[in-house]
């Protein structure tokens, strides 16, 4: 049987799941003094493989040592993803199959398998590298609060989640303790920001540096200052919130920034969450749909996609034929791909909104929002209603975590015949009023 690269992605992540679950369910992984459920597995399982950071528990008291290891390695396998597990087999066994070559040019946009090769191989070696080093300076830095063994353990533990952008803490209040600890809240803040930018763009900063090179991609360019003018917003936007005043001027810069970059992809909180208002909730459920950028370890539509969108609106307003960003013409089916995202993502917001809400009359509707929304753009990060969620709204956001890894555009080939051609005859053209 023949699987397209979509569905060999998709099936990546669900036998990965199963895994998961497989391994959660083993006595060895809880506490004895919790009861188990396979329903906290699953939910535990596909938060962790889709790098989400929900949880129905408190993952540091109901899971062991080796549960909690279990979903440290679901992370880290779920937020590299089906690629770079086929780069290092190559690396490790010099062959590939056909199969894997053509998922990852389809995903990398590489022609020459040659130079796909040699760009994971890269990226492979930054992620790895950039995440041994924020384990180290994370553990100098627990070293202050916590005995060496158990720094060592945190500091691992923080440097994945950050750098795979999943929100997952071993502390039932998230990253608040380290609140007044500037060296953590930086370090975690760098790691997730890496993270977020993808794979694409640090390796080719890093040609563009080593290799002296005259320019950077458009696509580097568009992520660079998308997630500066992003990050700053944010930053204003928490700056002058009053959920982070009223503690120093310190706090409330180091507090801001963090919040400012983990609120759009990571998920951690160092702060009270029932501080923040309900203008600030909202923001901050813009900020997670959009995410960050494609190849990163993040969720949502992804910054490029609502710059094409921003460039579609400037050409209409214009009347402009042209979509033009850093004086490249962008192609019109990039820009189709990019409005199908972007609509078909918040349609989606909107029907799992709707569909847990009937579920859960007893919670706010914009505290229900912010749930899907965060599990839907990979987040998880949330206003304390998960473990309230019914059995059926947990399935409901267990399934929207699956739909925003795999992806929208993946999604559509699945369901859609790949073998069904295209329509050659074109009908008359017909105008209609809009607006």
């Amino acid at each position: 049987m023949k699987y397209s690269p979509a569905k060999t992605l998709a099936l990546f992540f669900i036998i990965l799941i199963v895994v998961g679950v497989a391994l959660l369910s083993l006595p060895a992984s809880y506490n004895s003094e919790v009861e188990y459920s396979f329903i906290t597995s699953l939910f535990t399982s596909v938060s962790a493989v889709c790098v989400t950071g929900l949880s129905v528990v408190n993952i540091g008291e109901y899971y062991s040592k080796f549960g909690q290891i279990i979903i440290l390695f679901l992370v880290q396998i779920g937020g590299l993803g089906y690629m770079f597990i086929s780069t290092v087999l190559t690396l490790l066994l010099g062959k590939i199959s056909l199969k894997d070559r053509r998922i990852m040019q389809d995903m990398f946009e590489v022609s020459s398998f040659n130079g796909l090769k040699k760009l994971l191989s890269k990226a492979v070696f930054f992620v790895l590298a950039i995440e041994f080093l924020g384990a180290l300076l994370l553990t100098i830095n627990f070293l202050k609060d916590f005995s060496f063994f158990k720094s060592v353990y945190l500091g691992i533990f923080y440097s994945i989640m950050s750098f795979c952008n999943a929100g997952f803490s071993i502390f039932n209040d998230s990253m608040m303790s380290f609140s007044q600890n500037p060296g953590v809240l930086y370090i975690v803040s760098i790691l997730i920001l890496l993270g977020g930018l993808g794979f694409f763009v640090i390796v080719d900063i890093y040609d563009y540096y080593k290799e002296k090179r005259l320019y950077l991609s458009i696509h580097t360019k568009i992520v660079l200052s998308m997630s500066l003018s992003f990050t700053v917003f944010a930053f204003t936007m928490f700056l002058f919130s009053k959920s982070v005043a009223g503690h120093g001027f310190f706090y409330l810069i180091n507090n801001s920034f963090f919040e400012a970059v983990s609120s759009r992809t990571a998920g951690f909180c160092s702060i009270p969450i029932e501080l923040l208002n309900e203008f600030t909730e909202s923001v901050i459920i813009f900020f997670m749909s959009i995410g960050a950028a494609p190849g990163s370890t993040a969720g949502g539509v992804k910054i490029t996609t609502l710059a094409l969108v921003f460039v579609f609106i400037r050409s209409v307003l214009t009347g402009d034929d042209d979509y033009v960003l850093f004086k490249r013409r962008i192609p019109f089916d990039l820009i189709k791909k990019a409005l199908v995202i972007f609509i078909v993502f918040f349609a989606l917001i909107f029907l799992f909104s709707a569909i847990v809400i009937l579920h859960e009359d007893n919670l706010k509707p914009i505290a229900v929002v912010f749930e899907v929304v965060s599990a839907l753009a990979t987040v998880g990060m949330s206003l304390g209603i998960t473990e309230e969620l019914s059995l059926a709204s947990k399935i409901y956001i267990i399934i929207a975590m699956l739909v925003g890894r795999v992806g929208i555009l993946t999604l559509f080939v699945l369901m859609l015949d790949p073998s069904h051609e295209k329509k050659r005859v074109r009908y008359p053209e017909g105008r209609i009023l809009v607006g």
